[in-house]
């Protein structure tokens, strides 16, 4: 079993807090039953992590609209890692907190802490990064007899809870890129 390592900046770190900072945090919080609950806190921590640090780079995913083929890529961290041989996409340099003070290179922010702890409990509610049934298997009609449903064609999993993205500043995050994409015969969709 992997040990929890949360030093800022370290090669082999794989966590931004440690399991007592998480703890401070739920100390505030009303119980989550999917951190209060779970038998192993630490891998929650150490897999939101990974899901956090995967804000690093951008993911570009082909989308379709009203019969129309475009891009989306994803928003991706602001600034640079400290370090070439920090094994996670924080400290960074080049950060501001939400009040818009510096963050100093070598520390991981207390919003990022929050933000990871509240992650982490809510996927010991629900794995969050599983795909999204209803564009895994592309329905889009279900009819039987008089009932019928439908999803809309921009459904899509949204990993990241809202009440995770409140916790950390905008100004951390580059914005969502939206480009068109080429059709079938290699011409650019209008729009």
């Amino acid at each position: 079993m992997a040990t929890l390592v949360a030093t800022p900046g370290a090669a082999n770190a794989n966590s931004y807090e440690t399991l007592a900072e998480a703890a401070t945090y739920f100390e505030t919080r009303l119980a989550l039953p999917g951190w209060d609950l779970a038998a192993d806190q630490e891998v929650l921590l150490m897999m939101g992590t990974r899901v956090l640090d995967a804000m690093s780079v951008p993911h570009r995913r082909l989308k379709r609209f009203d019969g129309v083929s475009y891009y989306v890529t994803s928003p991706q961290w602001t600034g640079l890692p400290t370090s070439s041989t920090q094994a996670l996409a924080w400290p960074r340099t080049g950060m501001k907190d939400r009040l818009g003070r510096d963050i100093p290179s070598n520390v991981i922010p207390q919003e990022l802490k929050d933000a990871l702890s509240e992650l982490s409990g809510q996927l010991g509610t629900a794995d969050r990064t599983l795909d999204n049934e209803v564009e895994a298997q592309g329905i889009t009609s279900i009819r039987a007899g008089s009932v019928a449903l439908t999803f809309k064609d921009n459904v899509q999993s949204q990993v990241l809870p809202n009440a995770v993205l409140a916790l950390m500043p905008s100004s951390w995050f580059t914005d969502e890129l939206i480009t068109p994409a080429l059709s079938a015969e290699f011409d650019i969709v209008s729009w």
